[in-house]
């Protein structure tokens, strides 16, 4: 992104009063001033970049510097890029296609931002709205599918907190990228907050399919199975969810939700006895999953 970095260090840099100078990792002149005498220089990175400002300056004063264009240079980039995927008026000439879209959703999607960066300091991580945004250079899905899996493993290992990610897919071009952010945010909405992990629109196909619904239709099945539910607590709804994610293996489910077997096998009688439904039976299993699945577009329909 040099000619984008280039552009608004020209736009800013009559405003600051300090001779400085930005060299690429290699150290190479990219842009400023062209100094005669030795001057103390230190890394920066700016619009995703790696790079050095040197300037003549005590070491510091220079460190305090850094930190200003950090900050300045990065937000006017930021807001530009945020521009660029939401597909406003705003050009980036020299955006790194093809590239992959990852976007994050959590409660506290602003704490996840320093980790990610380190994760992917060749990407682009930013926030939009109340979630975390990661573009990284690669043209394989099955690649971006990857590291969507083990960026999740990360974080959740990390953060105590709900999170989802949502793969946007591969871009080629603007209009594409546009496109993969709009599919991304889709997902999101169909999983949000029923699920964690990793989620893909063009293979949610049940939950596309269901959105076109009759809505009374919905409603009507959401309410006769809901209504099996009330009595059921907060346990037993974290219950149901783990063991659908697991696909029905109870091991795997004992381990995500931390207790023993046995006891995930003594809830899963009590939810059966409680409602009816055996989600250890496929078709009970599967009325469980469309009614969270229909739940969340009656809740959507009606935001």
């Amino acid at each position: 992104m040099q000619k984008t970095l280039i552009n608004i260090l020209s736009s800013i840099k009559p405003s600051l009063h300090t001779p400085f100078t930005l060299m690429d990792k290699y150290g190479r002149r990219v842009f400023g001033d062209d100094f005669k005498q030795k001057v103390r220089k230190a890394a920066i990175r700016l619009c995703g970049t790696e790079c050095y400002l040197a300037a003549d300056m005590p070491q510091a004063q220079l460190k305090d510097f850094v930190t200003l264009m950090e900050g300045f240079v990065n937000g006017i980039f930021e807001e530009k890029l945020r521009a660029y995927i939401l597909g406003k008026k705003v050009e980036l000439e020299d955006f790194p296609f093809p590239c992959g879209l990852i976007i994050v959703k959590s409660e506290k999607a602003q704490d996840l931002l320093p980790l990610v960066r380190k994760l992917f300091d060749n990407g682009f991580s930013i926030t939009v709205d109340d979630i975390l945004l990661l573009i990284i250079s690669t043209s394989s899905i099955d690649e971006l599918k990857e590291t969507s899996r083990a960026l999740y493993e990360t974080l959740s290992e990390e953060f105590p907190t709900r999170i989802l990610i949502s793969i946007g897919g591969i871009a080629c071009s603007r209009e594409e990228l546009t496109k993969a952010m709009e599919e991304a945010r889709k997902a999101l909405i169909f999983a949000w907050p029923l699920k964690t992990g990793v989620v893909f629109y063009p293979e949610m196909e049940l939950e596309k399919l269901f959105s076109f619904l009759p809505e009374q239709n919905m409603q009507e099945f959401v309410g006769e199975i809901g209504s099996k539910l009330k009595k059921l607590d907060e346990d037993a709804l974290t219950t149901i969810r783990a063991v659908l994610d697991c696909n029905l293996n109870i091991a795997e489910a004992a381990r995500k939700l931390y207790i023993h077997r046995n006891t995930l096998m003594y809830r899963l009688d009590k939810i059966h006895e409680q409602t009816g439904l055996d989600i250890r039976n496929f078709q009970d299993a599967v009325k469980m999953e469309i009614y969270l699945l229909l739940n969340r577009i009656v809740d959507t329909n009606h935001l």
